[in-house]
């Protein structure tokens, strides 16, 4: 199935954002203005993160932001396998919660860049991709730890903690 995006673009402290939802005949509209909000703290939280991507348990894609200036290393075909795969990981792991608990986040660390995936709910899966760039090029730019950190803070939706 091939999708549809809009573009809008925001300026957010001399920083561009580009959002990209799904139009309401693709999907879910409350869904998409229920996470925009929180994906733009994510993006904002450290300057390292590269893109947020919300997607549903099945991988299939329901919101994203990219930083502005960003190129993608995977295509659009490439980037929704990996992340059905992600989301079937996700599944796998959900089982063993009854044992071990809930995951909090899982972490995939590649050459070029490092993909978090965290639990949104009971149905839905954050993906914050962030550079694997061990030189920091950014006063405010954290590490991996950092962006997990901001990123459960954000989605605990505890406003002590964020």
């Amino acid at each position: 199935m091939n999708c549809v995006f809009m573009e809008s673009t925001i300026i957010i402290m001399h920083t561009v954002i580009k959002i990209y939802e799904i139009p309401k005949s693709y999907g879910d509209v409350y869904f998409s203005m229920q996470y925009e909000p929180i994906m733009k703290r994510i993006m904002d939280s450290d300057p390292n993160i590269r893109h947020c991507i919300v997607a549903d348990t099945e991988g299939e894609i329901k919101a994203v932001m990219h930083r502005d200036g960003i190129r993608n290393y995977l295509s659009d075909e490439e980037t929704s396998e990996s992340l059905k795969r992600a989301a079937s990981s996700w599944k796998a792991r959900k089982q063993l919660s009854s044992k071990i608990g809930p995951g909090q986040y899982a972490v995939a660390a590649f050459e070029k860049l490092t993909r978090m995936t965290f639990p949104a709910g009971d149905n839905h899966l954050v993906f914050v991709s962030m550079a694997s760039n061990p030189v920091r090029t950014d006063y405010h730019q954290g590490g991996r730890d950092d962006v997990v950190e901001h990123v459960l803070n954000i989605l605990s939706g505890d406003p002590t903690k964020n």
